[in-house]
């Protein structure tokens, strides 16, 4: 039995998460990369109903991230819950959540969680 894995890496966006009120005012960049595996035993060459769309898993992506949040660990389980629930054929997701500019005094670099559903 074969398995796809579909990547979303890089996807950028300006969300308001995190525990300061000033990052949920202000709002901060992120980056989310996301990984899916999902069963292929039921895929049809060029038949998209028997396959996952990479576009639809964005807009699952970009609904979270419109959210207001305090725990990029909330968002990061929320969109690989939403993505499991959604697609019967997708059996693990893992998702990472990079803060670009986190208000650490001194810090040089970035934070990030990454949730893994591990099925």
């Amino acid at each position: 039995m074969g398995r796809f894995v579909i990547r979303l890496e890089g996807l950028r966006f300006y969300s308001r998460i995190g525990v300061f009120d000033q990052e949920r005012s202000v709002g901060n960049e992120f980056l989310v990369d996301l990984t899916a595996v999902a069963d292929a035993s039921g895929f049809r060459r060029e038949n998209l109903d028997t396959t996952v769309s990479y576009a639809d898993i964005y807009e699952v992506v970009a609904e979270a991230m419109k959210r207001e949040w305090q725990l990029l660990e909330s968002v990061s389980s929320h969109i690989a819950d939403t993505v499991i629930d959604r697609w019967t054929m997708i059996s693990d997701v893992k998702v990472r959540i990079t803060k670009l500019s986190p208000p650490i005094p001194g810090i040089q670099g970035v934070c990030s969680v990454e949730y893994d559903t591990c099925r």
